[in-house]
């Protein structure tokens, strides 16, 4: 199966991400299969509607004017009996009046529902799934249960993908409680109105995920976990769930050792397959591997690089090297290049910014201030593009 297929975004825009947004120094990157603890767990859940006229009155009758039989509720609200007794019916049902006619009474949750003005209904028996990650028993957050983002168990199961299963945890049984305290539960999908009464079962899924292994840790792990549901951006605290776990930082370690091992081999078969073979990629200041290529290299459909200026490629076993040009004004233009592409829709100053900043870090075009970037664009006879940076820019 194809990693990008599987993931919902390129293995290489998790390590530009990595590299040029967060700063943290990628080493490798490594598709996955990131375990996942679905616990099935019964629950009642208590829902408002608003009240329905009549039985507002019958309530109010029973709590406020202490009438205790159907009939003189009849009578005191001129409603015909049948009616009200259908109605008495219903609210003995859902549980907010309770006693025989001639000794009704309301319950807690009718009390409940009066003084709040709202009719709560409780469903006794709901079933729901609750999903913690595989490492630490975290719980995972409401992206976590969007079917967009479900994970590929079934596949994996089935030899159907080559992505490594990562090896769950132990759970902790501990970690339903924890989330069922949290102040902030209903950002990991447990309302307020679902009250936990036990677990039932409990079995593990596997979510893809890419996992890029760095030389700087980035918010205390290095390990950042790029997961399908999030389509191309981190979960840092999957990251730290994960440097939790003693077997799955050992795969990984081992992930990154074959990366390093196979990497001369892999990168010459990609180079070599393009007519590039006599390009070794070269490691400097310690930044990444780069292959140099003079800028024509990169012009044209036909061009020997198939690769834009300054991305990275992405070898097999996790090894990666990015594509390089010496020449500091070939990396300008391709600043102006790529910022001419993403101005193809409206853009406000704020994403213009990030989108300089994101370009700045990736192409390294050296000092290249609001009146530089100007002063490039008429040098290459863009001067459409030259205006339209300034009137944007001009509003931040």
């Amino acid at each position: 199966m194809n990693a990008r297929t599987a993931l919902g975004f390129r293995p290489a825009g998790a390590l530009e991400h990595a590299a040029f947004v967060l700063g943290a120094a990628p080493l490798s990157v490594h598709t996955v299969m990131f375990p996942v603890w679905c616990v099935q767990v019964r629950a009642t859940v208590t829902e408002a509607q608003p009240y329905q006229l009549i039985d507002r009155y019958l309530i109010r009758g029973i709590a406020e004017a202490g009438l205790t039989g159907s009939a003189e509720l009849a009578s005191f609200l001129a409603l015909d009996p049948a009616l009200v007794r259908q109605a008495l019916a219903f609210l003995r049902a859902v549980r907010h009046v309770e006693g025989e006619d001639g000794s009704l009474a309301l319950t807690a949750l009718g009390e409940r529902s009066l003084r709040d003005g709202t009719m709560y209904t409780v469903g006794l028996d709901d079933r729901r799934v609750l999903r913690f990650d595989g490492c630490s028993s975290g719980p995972l957050t409401r992206a976590y249960y969007d079917r967009a983002g479900a994970g590929l168990a079934a596949a994996a199961q089935e030899g159907r993908t080559s992505m490594p299963l990562l090896c769950p945890e132990p759970f902790r049984d501990e970690a339903v409680a924890e989330l069922d305290g949290l102040a902030d539960r209903e950002r990991y999908n447990l309302p307020a109105a679902v009250e936990l009464r036990e677990v039932v079962g409990r079995d593990v899924e596997y979510l893809p995920a890419c996992v890029v292994r760095t030389a700087r840790p980035y918010d205390g792990a290095r390990h950042l976990v790029f997961p399908r549901p999030l389509r191309g951006e981190p979960d840092l605290g999957l990251g730290h769930a994960l440097e939790t776990s003693p077997s799955c930082t050992s795969a990984l370690t081992e992930a990154h050792r074959g990366a390093l091992s196979a990497f001369e081999e892999e990168a010459g078969r990609w180079l070599s397959t393009r007519g590039l073979a006599h390009h070794q990629p070269r490691r400097g200041d310690g930044g990444p591997y780069r292959v140099g290529l003079a800028e024509d290299a990169f012009r044209g459909a036909d061009s020997r690089a198939r690769r834009p200026l300054g991305s990275l490629v992405v070898l097999p076993s996790g090894g990666f090297f990015q594509m390089w040009c010496e020449d500091v004004r070939a990396r300008r233009r391709e600043v102006l290049r790529r910022l001419g592409i993403h101005l193809g829709v409206p853009r406000a100053p704020e994403a213009v910014r990030a989108r300089l900043a994101l370009l700045g870090a990736q192409l390294d075009p050296g000092p290249l201030d609001d009146d530089a970037l100007y002063a490039v664009a008429a040098e290459e006879g863009d001067r459409a593009l030259a205006d339209r940076l300034r009137r944007i820019l001009s509003e931040s």
